[in-house]
């Protein structure tokens, strides 16, 4: 093979090694313990004494003041109130008028604790509100609500109400039973009465419950991720977050949303509203891993009145797709300008995925063996033609040292060379359009990284020996094979070929080079991989003969 093909996958490897460095493996430690929660308090900052629509209140302390504390109830004890739809069971209480548990039917949690996926953790509750009016903020997760219950063929609501001073509130939380709209619910509430602008401020849970196997893997995927009107969806890791450290996410917002490796809570305002800003701040660290922070939304009351979808599930795409709103960028595949690349490549790949695995009623794994493969005969043309053309340059390779050696002045070297390129019919440009056919993958790859990072289609789907082919092959199979495939290829690929040094070097050191950045990824990926290698072994095995043949008839 021409040395310029190996060194194009000399620097796509190079690319793969700082994925593999955003992209750590694990490291082992022992799960933390629940952090109280008193994490979600925010140091207040100055404001204006009244709000207006145009300046929402960045920070709001979420501690009252004594003068709140006046106007507040006495906490009674809490009343939990459950909803049960065919794929999820929500638990409210009545004190904070607020969901405190969320039960998914359809997905196990695989941590030793076993049983359904709940998202909250013990006595947390997964939304909290904070009414800002006027200069004050009252802290409504200490109130008592009343609720008012009632049903009919489409939906439950639970109306929660209660009087704060000489204002009452009221949020009402509508369920449906249709299983199209799974995992999601609506929130609304009326605040009437009061001057000037005012704003609920809802706070997102302090963290989910870890529901894998991998408990610190999925703990490092905590995570607030928000989606800018005008921008790319972002996404902020609980450890990127200094305890203490408060960033402020301008709006308007579509939406904000904290997530797990493969669960998500989000708040979504609906059509032709939005968030005005939103608050992260990091929370405590009691090991090496961040397992907890604070994101509070900030939501314009309108007319007495605010209005949100809530969508707390799995990250399944399509799902995701039909809450509207963008809401299906919750994962940001890619960092930096590459997003605007890699997201669509991700989504198409996640979309063809389902389509197969859905068409064809075959396991995900076998789904994965025939994407490898199907790639490959796509590139079938393109390779064939760069190896041609790798084929002529080496044809030609005496013809243009002799035209260097004959002629020193620059000028007239170039000509010569550029008449050997034009004799032999062959574009000076060959070298770098030969390197295509091995760049041209990489986009799927990389994208594949961050496929394979949340996909819960994937989760705890097993193929053959693995038990899971989002997490690593436990016996390192995969990988090898992987590894062992690349250098058959490699192999192949320099029969019948001129004697290069560095492509032989390289021969042997990119296949282990690979098999160490690829050997704690996810199993289905190296399936993936080692499926395209062997595909392209019929066609490598082709072009070393045509290669063997040229030399014979130059011979």
């Amino acid at each position: 093979m021409d040395k310029r093909f190996f060194l194009a996958l000399f620097l796509s490897l190079i690319v793969i090694a700082i994925s593999q460095v955003l992209f750590p493996p694990p490291k082992a430690v022992n799960p933390p313990a629940t952090p109280a929660d008193s994490v979600r308090s925010v140091t207040p900052v100055a404001a204006p004494a009244t709000p207006t629509a145009s300046a929402p209140p960045a920070v709001v302390s979420s501690t009252p003041s004594p003068a709140d504390s006046a106007k507040l109830p006495t906490v009674t004890a809490a009343e939990s109130t459950a909803v049960a739809v065919p794929k999820t069971i929500y638990n409210f209480s009545n004190i904070g008028a607020a969901p405190v548990s969320i039960v998914i039917r359809d997905y196990q949690n695989r941590s030793p604790t076993g049983g359904l996926v709940d998202l909250a953790l013990p006595g947390l509750p997964l939304l909290g509100f904070r009414l800002v009016t006027g200069g004050d903020t009252v802290d409504l997760r200490r109130v008592p609500f009343s609720l008012v219950r009632s049903s009919d063929a489409q939906r439950e609501t639970l109306t929660y109400s209660a009087t704060v001073g000489n204002r009452q509130v009221v949020i009402t939380y509508a369920v449906p039973r249709d299983t199209a709209a799974s995992y999601s619910l609506q929130v609304s509430g009326r605040v009437p009465g009061g001057a000037g602008q005012t704003y609920m401020l809802v706070d997102l849970p302090s963290s989910l419950r870890s529901v894998e196997q991998d408990t610190v893997a999925d703990q490092q995927s905590l995570a607030y991720s928000f989606k800018p009107q005008r921008d790319y969806a972002g996404s902020v890791l609980f450890g990127s977050l200094d305890p203490g450290e408060r960033r402020l996410q301008p709006g308007p917002l579509k939406w904000l949303a904290v997530k797990s490796k493969y669960f998500v809570l989000g708040i979504l305002p609906q059509t032709g509203a939005s968030i005005s800003e939103a608050m992260l701040t990091g929370g405590p660290r009691t090991s090496k891993v961040a397992t907890n922070a604070s994101g509070t939304a900030v939501i314009p009351i309108s007319n007495e009145t605010f209005a949100f979808d809530v969508y707390a599930g799995p990250q399944e795409s399509q799902r995701l797709f039909r809450m509207g709103r963008e809401f299906d960028q919750v994962n940001p595949y890619g960092w930096g300008f590459l997003k605007g690349v890699l997201h669509p490549i991700a989504s198409e790949i996640i979309r063809g995925l389902l389509w197969m695995h859905n068409r064809l009623e075959l396991s995900y794994g076998w789904v994965l063996i025939i994407l490898g493969i199907l790639i490959r005969l796509a590139l079938w043309p393109l390779n064939q033609s760069a190896m041609r053309s790798s084929l002529k340059m080496q044809e030609i390779q005496p013809k243009l040292q002799a035209a260097q050696k004959k002629y020193k002045d620059p000028l007239q070297q170039r000509e010569a060379i550029m008449k050997v390129y034009k004799e032999a019919g062959v574009s000076p440009f060959a070298g770098l359009t030969g390197c295509l056919p091995a760049l041209l993958p990489m986009p799927i790859l990389f994208a594949l990284f961050f496929v394979f990072q949340n996909t819960i289609e994937f989760r705890g789907v097993p193929f053959m020996w693995l038990h899971d082919i989002s997490v690593k092959d436990p016996y390192y199979i995969l990988p090898l094979l992987m590894g062992a495939s690349m250098y058959v290829l490699s192999w192949i690929g320099m029969r019948n070929a001129p004697p290069n040094p560095q492509a032989k070097m390289m021969m042997y050191m990119f296949p282990v080079m690979m098999t160490v950045v690829l050997l704690n990824m996810a199993s289905g990926l190296n399936l993936y991989y080692t499926a395209q290698n062997i595909a392209a072994l019929p066609q490598q095995w082709l072009l070393a003969r045509e290669r063997a043949k040229a030399r014979a008839i130059g011979s």
